[in-house]
């Protein structure tokens, strides 16, 4: 039987669905699951084995788990790929009220969700294993040769479990994407690209756009945006700063938050905050020093973060009067940044690295910014530990484009801001931009349910250049006393 009559074979049989000859690579069964809200669905799970490194003819087989969820649609349109960020989260879920975040898309297309290389591989993560860091959120040098210490413990574990780092870059996680297309049998796919899935979208477009037809980027990482400019943090306090001086509620208290600032490091400076928290084995029984470094540390998680940011005038005065309640929930929320590394995360953000241009604008903006140590955090401490070779600037270089797409972000985002969107859109001619006001990062998309319908009408080949996505208008927490109910810290 040749190849081409045992597809036509296959395919009927799978009731009109491709399905991929037999290969011991390649693996899926049928599946049936139940959304929260009580939604039946047929799906398929799958893996698909990949050259762990492809410069290398031994290289030995990884998996790429996928989960394609099936339309209810009469006549579905092009799969949907979805692009999960991180680098290192994981897309692939069967949690039924995750299912029910699916449905809306999956009324125009079938929905692939995908688990990057190394995401579901306990191997690429490593747990530290020495004494408690407890310096680590004191200064940016005591927590950097913390995390030069436990990325080269990481890197020496991650070679001992026979992991080739050289494989993990953002170029074999769009070769992944592409094997798996094609071991799907379908001559096009749609993207949706969320964070740093914008940045493996941007690597896939420019080697196989051909097989896309649409492309969904919000929050945009372009292929030379790894490396974070210090000035737009800075430019992010300066606007919390402004909306805190005009609210109605905290304004006349708080005055000049940037003052506040400035009071509070010169405070945490001079006598560190100590905060409990739970040793590994259970209990409040560590007491953690928290410095200037570790209040910027914390900031530069939730300064872009609008789920965040109506407690955060809270914290800078609660410090200042010597609460550390509102420290201590953020500390909980971010303490384990030090006990432990993802080899994928590492090794990716390593490879597409910056070019000389982008570095040398980093380096004017450190000399001025509040928050230079913290933005890109933990390079430069981690830098060439994983041992991945730099993607080069072929890789960086601006992106030309004639893929419709959707490009979204939020007005209040600093680690993908709009005019970076805006600058990576230039290159594709056939482009809508659409800015969410008043949204963070995560806002852009998970946490606003008035996303989905206008990517699923995009989707659905509708013209959305004069849509508007919403999200409620910033309000902050009062500065002490019973909170508003706007975030878990002012309950504190």
């Amino acid at each position: 039987m040749t190849r081409t009559l045992a597809l036509v074979v296959l395919f009927m049989l799978s009731g009109g669905r491709a399905l991929a000859a037999p290969d011991s690579t390649f693996s899926r069964e049928p599946l049936s699951l139940r959304s929260a809200s009580g939604v039946a669905l047929q799906a398929e799970t799958g893996r698909l084995l990949v050259p762990e490194n492809r410069a290398r003819s031994a290289s030995r087989r990884i998996p790429v788990g996928y989960l394609r969820l099936r339309s209810t649609a009469a006549a579905p349109r092009t799969p949907l790929f979805f692009l999960a960020g991180g680098p290192g989260q994981r897309a692939v879920s069967r949690d039924p009220e995750g299912l029910d975040f699916w449905l809306p898309f999956l009324a125009v297309s079938d929905v692939v969700l995908i688990d990057q290389r190394g995401t579901a591989d306990p191997a690429l993560r490593y747990a530290w294993d020495g004494a408690p860091p407890m310096s680590y959120f004191v200064s940016a040098d005591s927590a950097g040769q913390h995390e030069r210490e436990m990325v080269r413990r990481a890197a020496a574990a991650f070679k001992a479990r026979g992991v080739d780092m050289a494989g993990y870059t953002t170029v074999e996680n769009a070769r992944d994407l592409e094997a798996l297309r094609a071991a799907l049998e379908l001559p096009r796919i749609s993207l949706l690209a969320f964070s740093y899935g914008t940045h493996l979208a941007f690597a896939y477009l420019r080697e196989y756009a051909a097989h896309v037809d649409n492309a969904v980027l919000i929050g945009n990482e372009g292929p030379g945006d790894n490396l974070k400019f210090p000035a737009r943090m800075d430019t992010a306090f300066v606007r919390l700063a402004r909306a805190a001086a005009a609210d109605s509620g905290i304004g006349r208290e708080v005055g000049d938050l940037a003052a506040l600032y400035e009071r509070v490091i010169a405070r945490l400076q001079q006598s560190p905050m100590t905060i409990p928290l739970a040793a590994p084995g259970g209990g409040d029984s560590l007491r953690v020093p928290v410095g200037p470094f570790g209040l910027r540390f914390i900031l530069r998680a939730d300064i872009g973060d609008a789920s965040d940011l109506p407690v955060l005038p809270r914290l800078l005065w609660s410090i200042d009067h010597g609460d550390p309640s509102v420290l201590a929930w953020f500390l909980r929320k971010r303490a384990g940044a030090a006990l432990g590394v993802h080899g994928m995360n590492l090794a990716v953000d390593e490879a597409s690295g910056a070019s000389p241009e982008r570095r040398a604008v980093f380096e004017a903006q450190a000399r001025t910014s509040r928050f230079a140590d913290v933005i890109n955090f933990p390079v430069p401490w981690s830098d060439g530990l994983i041992g991945v070779a730099d993607l080069g600037e072929s890789f960086r270089a601006p992106l030309r484009c004639d893929v419709r797409s959707l490009f979204i972000s939020g007005s209040l985002d600093f680690q993908t801001p709009p005019e970076q969107s805006a600058e990576i859109a230039r290159g594709f001619r056939n482009a809508t931009q659409l800015v969410v006001e008043n949204a963070g990062h995560e806002q852009t998309f998970w946490q606003n349910p008035n996303a989905t319908p206008v990517i699923v009408d995009f989707l659905r080949g509708v013209d959305v250049h004069e849509r508007r996505i919403t999200y409620p208008p910033l309000r902050f927490e009062p500065l002490q006393g019973p909170g508003l109910g706007l975030h878990p810290a002012a309950a504190h």
